[in-house]
């Protein structure tokens, strides 16, 4: 394509998902300058070649950015990034999270009423080796601390494979239906948290005595320990939209008044 945008393979990803990561691409071009205010994005067509998804993802995508105020759509000529300031489009995807805020409260309830019942069941079912990927995905977070990375990820990988260690296939699918949104909750969350290496040090230890009450054979206890971390993270997660909101609607306020 003769874009100059970069030449990286889009890896494959969950059907729910595409036009998200579609969307963090995007605004990962605008971040590092792939295409500057007033330049025109590829077009719909040589995106879905690009990106190798949907034409309904790519135009929901775009449409995202739009709401955002990245970009301006101009039927019959195409999608112009506009001029706003560096740090609104740094806070942009954030921003995103905001836009899918009554998604991420959906999932949170769904998530206490399905992993409550995956943290019984692996409690009963769970062999030993679903206790070492359950400790090398603690170790992982541990190590991506000491890198001074996210977590996010990581953190949604351990309640994954717990789910696969109720050795119950459908309700391992169904979790991992709700990665993205878990994982872009928990980015949230980093970017809000006032001491990031504090709250890092604390996710890890949830996780960590989540593990040891799931070790302990006992499903009552494990269902209530489940529903007691997801809203513990439910609290943090309400806190940080309510502030990130604040943030972004007085970013946006500030980018209208310069354009």
């Amino acid at each position: 394509m003769a874009h100059g945008y970069p030449n990286t393979n889009v890896p494959a990803a969950p059907r729910e998902s595409l036009s998200t990561q579609t969307l963090d691409q995007l605004i990962g071009w605008l971040k590092d300058g792939t295409f500057k205010a007033g330049s025109k994005l590829p077009s719909q067509n040589e995106l879905v070649e690009y990106f190798g998804v949907s034409r309904t993802g790519v135009r929901e995508a775009l449409q995202m950015l739009a709401v955002l105020n990245l970009i301006e759509i101009k039927p019959g000529l195409g999608c112009f990034v506009k001029s706003v300031s560096s740090e609104y489009i740094i806070h942009a995807d954030v921003l995103a999270i905001l836009l899918e805020k009554e998604s991420v409260m959906h999932v949170i309830e769904a998530r206490k009423m399905v992993e409550s019942g995956i943290a019984a069941l692996a409690t009963e079912r769970a062999l030993p080796e679903d206790y070492w990927k359950m400790e090398d995905v603690l170790i992982a977070i541990d190590r991506s601390i000491q890198k001074n990375e996210s977590i996010a990820v990581a953190a949604t990988e351990f309640h994954c494979v717990l789910a696969e260690a109720s050795h119950n296939a459908v309700l391992a699918k169904l979790l991992r239906s709700f990665t993205q949104l878990m994982a872009q909750a928990g980015k949230l969350l980093e970017t809000s948290a006032e001491n990031l290496a504090e709250f890092k040090r604390e996710e890890l230890k949830a996780h960590q005595d989540l593990f040891h009450v799931i070790k302990q054979r006992d499903p009552e206890m494990s269902r209530k320990a489940m529903i007691d971390h997801i809203t513990h993270s439910e609290t943090l997660i309400v806190a940080a939209l309510k502030r990130a909101a604040e943030v972004e609607r007085a970013a946006l306020d500030t980018a209208n008044a310069g354009v």
